[in-house]
């Protein structure tokens, strides 16, 4: 009886194996061959250009960080516009130009005021002659759509500059 079973199982297992083919062998031929005649095209390297050499000469050139290289060298007249380094900060002072929001105007008789609001939210009343913005602005005239300011900046040269800028009026929705 044991030579029946194994008799059994040897054919079972010739079954088995006759049913084990995955039938792919023919894709597995066809992607063996498919590109063996084919080579790959490789683009040639592009040529290296050569630089020319350079000597630098410092010793005929003047020193960059010389004492009086890192000073200024512009004519700083007395007759340019200059702020006034010792008259009270104004609280619009301390914030940016592009920070601050004109959100009105006031007016009463001849005297105009323009209702500016803070970043943090506090709201300020300026009238023409007072200051705003970091960079020494000056409001120089109100009207209904925007305030007009003179700023003093410093050039790369030390002179100071007058620029001109205004805040227009915030459209809220």
């Amino acid at each position: 009886m044991n030579v029946g079973k194994a008799f059994i199982l040897g054919g079972i297992l010739i079954a088995l194996t006759g049913c084990s083919s995955d039938e792919l062998d023919d894709l597995r031929e066809f992607v063996n061959n498919a590109h063996a005649n084919r080579k790959p095209k490789v683009e040639p390297l592009p040529e290296v250009k050569t630089q020319e050499t350079f000597v630098y000469g410092a010793a005929d050139l003047t020193d960059p960080f010389a004492v009086f290289n890192l000073k200024p060298r512009g004519s700083k007249s007395a007759s340019g516009p200059r702020p006034d380094m010792n008259r009270r900060r104004e609280p619009l002072e301390d914030y940016p130009l592009d920070a601050l929001k004109m959100v009105g105007t006031l007016s009463r008789g001849k005297q105009a005021w323009a209702v500016i609001q803070a970043p943090d939210g506090t709201v300020h009343r300026a009238r023409v002659g007072n200051y705003l913005g970091q960079n020494f602005g000056m409001v120089t005239q109100i009207t209904e759509e925007k305030v007009n300011i003179v700023e003093l900046i410093q050039s790369g040269l030390g002179d100071w500059v007058e620029r001109e800028a205004s805040l227009a009026l915030a459209e809220y929705e």
